[in-house]
Parts: C-alpha cells; sequence; structure tokens
C-alpha cells in the first residue's frame, strides 16, 4: 500500500483537522477577512493619532477609554493577521477560531461603547459656553472624529465577527 501524504508535512493530525485544512481557503491579501483586517487597524490607528496628539487627553476618562480600547484592538487585529497569514486556524483547529471570535466580539462592544460615551462626552456641557471636549481636549473636533473612527472600528468588528461566525458555525466546534 502507498502512503498517504499528510497535508501537515508528516505530522499526524486528527481526522476532523485534515478534512478541514482543505476546506479552509489559503491566505489572501485580498481576501475579505484581510481587508477588514486593514480597515479596522485604520481605525484604530486613526484613532490612536489622534488621541495622542490631544492635550488634557488623560484628563477626560472616556478619551483615555477610547484610546487603550483602540491600541489594544490594533495589536490584537495586527496578530491577527498575522495568525491568518501563518494558517493558525489549521495549527490549532480547537483554540483558534473561538478565541478569535470571542476577542473580536469583545473589542466590537468595547470600541462601540467607548465610542458612544466619546461622542457623549463632546455633547455634554462643562460650563455654559464649553463641552467637556472642549475643556480637556480644547477641542470638540477631535473628540468626535475619534468617536466617528471609533464606531467604523466597531462597524468593521461587526463585519468580521460575522465572517468569523460563519466559519465558526461551519464546522461545529
Amino acid at each position: 500500500k502507498k502512503k498517504k501524504k499528510r497535508p501537515s508535512g508528516g505530522v499526524p493530525l486528527s481526522p476532523f483537522v485534515e478534512t478541514m485544512h482543505y476546506s479552509i481557503p489559503s491566505f489572501s491579501f485580498q481576501s475579505q477577512k484581510s481587508i477588514l483586517r486593514y480597515a479596522e487597524m485604520g481605525c484604530a490607528f486613526m484613532v490612536f493619532i489622534i488621541l495622542l496628539g490631544a492635550e488634557g487627553r488623560q484628563e477626560l476618562a472616556e478619551a483615555h477609554y477610547l484610546m487603550v480600547i483602540c491600541t489594544c484592538c490594533l495589536l490584537f487585529c495586527a496578530f491577527a493577521l498575522l495568525a491568518d497569514m501563518y494558517n493558525v486556524q489549521i495549527q490549532y483547529p480547537d483554540l483558534w477560531p473561538l478565541t478569535e471570535f470571542a476577542l473580536e466580539v469583545t473589542f466590537m462592544t468595547l470600541s462601540f461603547f467607548a465610542a458612544v460615551t466619546m461622542a457623549s462626552a463632546c455633547r455634554w456641557a462643562y460650563n455654559d459656553d464649553e463641552s467637556f471636549c472642549e475643556h480637556f481636549l480644547h477641542s470638540n473636533a477631535k473628540g468626535n472624529i475619534s468617536a466617528a473612527f471609533g464606531l467604523f472600528l466597531s462597524g468593521a468588528m461587526l463585519a468580521s465577527v460575522n465572517v468569523t461566525y460563519k466559519r465558526v458555525r461551519k464546522y461545529a466546534y
């Protein structure tokens, strides 16, 4: 009998992993998931840059939380893109897709509520003539733009969650 060559390069895998290996598309920089990662990283980076240049972001809790959440999301998206490039979902089929899904849902929720609270802080009056953003960030535009990019980040994460959910549901983890 001729030995069947394993797709994993000689490492024995379970039958589930071997069948899953053939159904997962190979990585592409133009795939839907990759484009969503680029959009997520772009939005998170814009929030980071806008709030990094804002004076007084440490005094306004909403700005500080939005910056921290978007920085963590930026790091997650970069590592997730690398994981997609190196096909981690094939090497760790029981761990990575569910972990990716959980982190995407977490960052989607956190970025949405952080952006809403940041936008609300720019609407609330600190004094009679200025908002919290004007008082602490010295600009209402910085707060509103960073909140808008936070909402765009949440929307991109929602689309990414949908793609990951379909992948997770397909293999019935």
